[in-house]
């Protein structure tokens, strides 16, 4: 199943949705949790009515989604202010909380500062992603959706001694249209840096998700690749915390994003 096809729940507004993501779009005994995030901040959108753009997501991945059984997605505005409208959204089955996401978003607004963030990157647009095997129980199963085409790191095991991944991605089939929602998503598709210092596999997940967004209102390309620089700035007690920064294909700061990933090993 498509993006595309999982989120036409959304083309009505409600006040919940019911939706059954396919295996296809799991990751180990769970939902993939940039899809997940995605639905979460999708509901959200919804409830938008004027021209706030996204500013931050905070995402904490409380408990486990079981693909091919329907979760049901919601969302509540906490409080509409003159600039700024802050939401909470939740994925749910069975009656438990799998994810639980605090957005907000805001009004453009004149202002007498101005300090635009200088990053860049150094790597050249891929013409074609890595090749990336499907070996049960250890490639994501949704990982078929995405093209991936690492510059710096590895995927292997035992094949670095720094946690970083540098890279493009995009969809391997484009969407439609790139609904932030899809950019969102597609942020969440490279794996844990710090997963290439181990010598053998290892369980790991994250649990919270925190997401700044630079250029909300930037036009994204549907076929257009991104471009994504990973690293892990502390592993320690199970614990690894990952920052990242994300373009468009023009070299555009879109987002920066951190996470909090819980390491088996």
């Amino acid at each position: 199943m498509s993006i595309d096809s999982i989120f036409e729940a959304f083309d009505e507004v409600k006040t919940e949705y019911i939706i059954n993501v396919p295996k296809t779009w799991g990751q180990g005994r769970t939902l993939f949790g940039g899809i997940t995030t995605a639905l979460a901040y999708q509901a959200a959108e919804n409830l938008i009515d004027d021209d706030r753009a996204l500013r931050s997501l905070h995402c904490n991945f409380v408990g486990p989604l079981n693909w091919d059984e329907p979760v049901v997605v919601s969302a509540e505005v906490l409080r509409t202010g003159r600039n700024v409208t802050q939401l909470l959204a939740k994925v749910c089955q069975n009656g438990q909380v799998g994810v639980m996401a605090q957005i907000c978003f805001g009004m453009s607004r004149e202002s007498k500062l101005l300090s635009k963030a200088t990053d860049k990157h150094v790597m050249n647009v891929p013409k074609k992603g890595n090749f990336i095997p499907n070996i049960p129980k250890l490639v994501p199963a949704f990982i078929q959706h995405y093209n991936l085409s690492l510059h710096k790191g590895s995927f292997g095991l035992g094949k670095s001694e720094e946690a970083a991944l540098h890279g493009w991605s995009r969809y391997s089939t484009a969407p439609k249209t790139m609904r932030l929602a899809y950019f969102i998503a597609l942020m969440d598709a490279w794996p844990p840096t710090m997963l290439q210092m181990l010598r053998l596999p290892a369980p790991a997940s994250t649990m919270s998700w925190d997401i700044e967004f630079i250029n909300p209102k930037l036009e994204l390309d549907p076929t257009a690749w991104f471009a994504s620089e990973t690293e892990a700035q502390h592993i320690q007690d199970g614990y690894g915390h990952e920052e990242a920064k994300f373009w468009d294909q023009d070299g555009n700061l879109l987002a920066l994003s951190r996470q909090v990933v819980t390491v088996f090993a």
